[in-house]
């Protein structure tokens, strides 16, 4: 969740006057944040999965022959997996 401009200097602000009180505190406070395993996951979850389910589609739309089923499965297939590869590469980018 973003912060507006105010709640962000507040933030700040709160932050260097604790590192000044307590630094050991503002140190083991820091190391609490939470790492971004969590994205890191989800990706390549969705990058390992999401040609699963566009092949089981794919085949659905092959024995059903339901057009909208052929287009959700290319989509899951090839787009969906690019996308969040792309996503990725940008975000390690300075």
């Amino acid at each position: 969740m973003a912060l507006h401009g105010e709640e962000q200097r507040r933030l700040s602000e709160i932050e260097r006057q604790l590192a000044a009180e307590n630094p050991r505190l503002a140190q083991r406070l820091a190391e609490l944040r939470p790492m971004r395993v969590s994205g890191i996951l989800l990706s390549v979850l969705g990058i390992l999965c999401s040609p699963v389910i566009g092949l089981f589609l794919l085949v659905a739309a092959a024995q059903s022959q339901v057009l909208i089923l052929f287009v959700i499965g290319t989509v899951f297939t090839s787009v969906v997996p690019t996308a969040l590869i792309w996503r990725a590469w940008l975000h390690r980018l300075p």
